[in-house]
């Protein structure tokens, strides 16, 4: 969580000081940014919470002090010396940001303007690109949540999908502003991500950058009334679109409510804490901070419970790409009676930041405090525990297939693995699943090649790998064992 202490803005841009002045609950990653063409999210934090009142001028009237006499000689000695000109704003950012990172805190940043603007206008939930969030952890830079229905969620990118390489070139050693930069382009070109995933052998998945609307709530309830309302993110308005969810799915007949939380990496704190209060009575805890002195401060419900959520079943589906705003908004539920959890272990970040925005609109967030749940548990780094756990099938992890890679009997490979679940999956008999390319293998992608009125040859490449991949993504979508759980909890209660 991330308290937001304004101490230096600008006073004639009064509009933009409105859009940092609000409670955040920010995607728990090092570097976690949306991946998009001219706008990165840059959220390693859990929480803004914007102090309101008795902002003032942030004013350099403190002695000389000792300890940056070095710092001092660095920056006259390039500005002076160096063979080239040097722009000194930048390197007083690039100073900014070393100190931060001496910190060798994944969750303490320093935000250039720039970066703080796209910030903003990417919460906004409209902007280019690929639609999934990245984090930096142990020097890789990973997938922790795709976004449903954006390029990098229909091309079958997973969380914790580890990217090795852009447009085939290495990213090793590389840190996450690098890897954004190079990501970055406009709608409509494509970029190409190399894949590591778990023990799989690395692969190549192409993305096109789109325009993306993100609508964070979408709703539908089945014959039997069961409402479904999934959260993608906790953006703008996303407990004002939540609670018109409710109304509408009330007035269709809703018996009971699954609430999908599924890879959604957070977003603000205060819409997560408007929408637990759909469900939670006036005062009840929705969460506690601790700083190091180990005092402790909850944060509580304001207003009364939403009628329509009384006595009404409901269970929160969770995976690993939940964090953040998602993890306080499902144990809040939860730890006060009022929700079950199905699915994975969530991601799991229980520490909050403090940001002080600057008069040139950059901002340095540090972590200042930890968060515990109703019952003061902390999640850091631990997840949160299903109720009831519900994974999805195999093939759902299987890695993309390259159709650029011809296939054949003899090759053997975890690539040959992800093959023969995926055709096992579509109906096919692919023999024994044990890597190996064999006359089984070929015999089903021959009958595969031959209901889908492909070229028949055995082999898997081209236009049947293609092929596959879109069936395969279809029956991912379809074939939902977790939600399927979580209506059945829903039924029993």
């Amino acid at each position: 969580m991330l308290n937001h202490n304004k101490n230096e803005f600008d006073q004639s841009n009064e509009e933009n000081d409105k859009k940092i002045k609000r409670n955040y609950e920010i995607s728990p990653f090092k570097f976690i940014m949306m991946i998009v063409s001219t706008i990165i999210i840059t959220a390693a934090i859990t929480a803004f919470s914007i102090l309101s009142g008795n902002e003032k001028i942030i004013t350099d009237d403190s002695p000389k002090r000792s300890e940056f006499v070095k710092l001092y000689h660095v920056y006259d000695t390039l500005n002076k010396d160096y063979y080239k000109d040097v722009k000194k704003e930048e390197l007083v950012d690039a100073a900014i940001k070393g100190m931060v990172s001496g910190l060798k805190d994944p969750y303490s940043e320093y935000m250039t303007a720039k970066e703080q603007s796209e910030f903003s206008e990417s919460m906004q939930g409209d902007f280019q690109g690929i639609g999934a969030e990245v984090e930096q952890k142990d020097g890789k830079i990973l997938i922790s949540s795709p976004i449903k229905g954006a390029p990098a969620y229909k091309a079958g990118i997973k969380p914790n999908d580890i990217i090795i390489a852009i447009n085939s070139k290495t990213i090793e050693g590389w840190n996450t502003q690098q890897v954004v930069n190079k990501i970055r382009g406009k709608k409509g070109t494509d970029v190409v991500l190399t894949i590591k995933r778990g023990s799989l052998e690395p692969f190549k998945v192409t993305i096109t950058r789109d325009r993306i609307h993100m609508d964070s709530v979408t709703s539908k309830i089945t014959k039997d009334k069961t409402a479904i309302i999934t959260v993608t993110k906790f953006q703008e308005k996303t407990s004002t679109e939540f609670h018109n969810a409710l109304k509408i799915m009330d007035e269709k007949g809703m018996k009971r409510l699954v609430i999908d939380l599924r890879n959604n990496p957070g977003g603000y704190l205060d819409e997560a804490t408007k929408m637990a209060n759909e469900f939670l009575d006036k005062g009840d805890t929705i969460l506690y901070t601790e700083n190091r002195q180990g005092d402790k401060k909850n944060l509580t419900t304001k207003n009364p419970a939403n009628p329509i959520t009384n006595d009404l079943n409901t269970v929160i589906i969770l995976n690993e790409g939940s964090a953040s705003a998602s993890e306080v908004f499902a144990e809040a539920l939860r730890e006060n009676n009022k929700a079950e959890i199905v699915g994975t272990k969530s991601f799991g970040k229980g520490i909050v930041q403090t940001a002080t925005p600057y008069k040139d609109k950059s901002m340095l967030k540090y972590t200042k405090t930890k968060w515990l749940t109703p019952q003061e548990n902390w999640i850091h780094k631990k997840g949160i525990v299903p109720d009831v756990e519900a994974k999805l099938p195999a093939y759902t992890n299987a890695q993309i297939l390259d159709p650029d890679t011809v296939l054949s009997v003899g090759e053997k490979g975890n690539n040959i693995k992800s093959l023969e679940l995926g055709l096992k999956a579509l109906g096919y008999n692919p023999g024994k699943i044990d890597n190996v390319f064999d006359s089984k293998t070929e015999q089903a992608i021959i009958e595969f090649q031959t209901d889908k009125d492909l070229k028949i040859n055995g082999q898997f490449s081209g236009k049947t790998t293609e092929k596959f991949t879109e069936l395969l993504m279809k029956k991912v979508q379809s074939d939902d064992t977790q939600l399927k759980t979580a209506i059945k909890e829903a039924k029993s209660k």
